[in-house]
């Protein structure tokens, strides 16, 4: 790992080690720190927060008596959570941030699921060797764009996957347009890489190169963009806290996460971003 890649790592894990309680406090999905979706047939909020975990749920090979998922950046492992509770899986997450995977140990252990789901601090640009082709399903929700090797981290997710596995990545990736945004907009979208440590902020033409380039295949591509929640109330409170601080010498992870945020949302409603969920399959067949 060169130096650049770990001290990405290191920003990676201070982000979430110091803003994880926030998001947890703040948030209104619980332990889920991803956002609400809130697509066809979504008739309340706590479904909102797992339709991605539903689709994910829908990627599970049939006829699998005990499913093999990973998790690569699985947080407080609310999604596996979400899946143990519904199907007959086997899990396992990495999580960079210590605090969240001490958080996931023990809400595991609340749930009665910590005989079959685990959740252990690790960087998923280095997967343990003992999950090397073990999955059946693998998947990140927005944890992928903190990457700061976007090859690296298909590498990884390759090795994980068995013969004919699935590997979903829900994220925020670039328009076509994005590349050559104008001034205005370039300023934002760097608000966002720097308030929001992201590493592979690219286009869904770049991530499909990356991805063929370990053996994986693009398989599906949906945009949930037009079911998120922007510009709530507090979103707006927010994107005038952010204005009016923005001339003032503030700094922090908090300051930064807040403006970092506000900065996606101006880029998903202009254009710039959008918020899919890619799919996968790795070459070869289950056996």
């Amino acid at each position: 790992m060169t130096a650049t890649i770990a001290a990405h790592a290191e920003a990676v894990r201070r982000y979430y080690d110091q803003n994880t309680a926030a998001f947890d406090r703040l948030g209104q999905g619980g332990a889920s720190i991803h956002r609400a979706v809130w697509a066809p047939g979504v008739t309340s909020r706590a479904e909102s927060f797992h339709h991605v975990d539903e689709l994910i749920l829908a990627a599970l090979p049939e006829g699998e008596p005990e499913p093999r998922v990973v998790d690569l950046g699985c947080g407080l492992g609310a999604s596996l959570m979400y899946l143990a509770l519904r199907a007959p899986i086997r899990g396992e997450g990495l999580t960079i941030s210590p605090k969240q995977a001490e958080g996931a140990t023990r809400l595991l252990a609340g749930a009665a699921l910590a005989d079959r789901v685990r959740c252990r601090e690790g960087n998923y640009l280095d997967v343990p060797a003992d999950l090397h082709a073990t999955a059946d399903v693998v998947f990140s929700i927005e944890a992928f764009l903190h990457s700061p090797d976007a090859a690296g981290y298909f590498r990884e997710a390759a090795r994980v996957l068995r013969p004919g596995g699935r590997l979903l990545v829900c994220d925020d990736f670039l328009t076509p347009r994005a590349p050559d945004a104008p001034p205005r907009e370039a300023r934002r979208l760097a608000e966002f890489r720097d308030g929001w440590r992201v590493g592979s902020l690219v286009t869904v033409e770049q991530v499909r190169a990356a991805a063929a380039g370990h053996g994986l295949e693009l398989a599906g591509d949906v945009d949930l963009t037009p079911h998120l929640e922007l510009r709530r109330p507090r979103d707006r409170f927010i994107a005038a806290l952010v204005a009016a601080g923005r001339p003032l010498p503030l700094s922090g992870e908090y300051w930064k996460m807040l403006s970092g945020g506000d900065a996606l949302q101006w880029c998903l409603l202009n254009g710039l971003l959008n918020y899919r969920v890619l799919t996968f399959t790795a070459p070869g067949s289950r056996p």
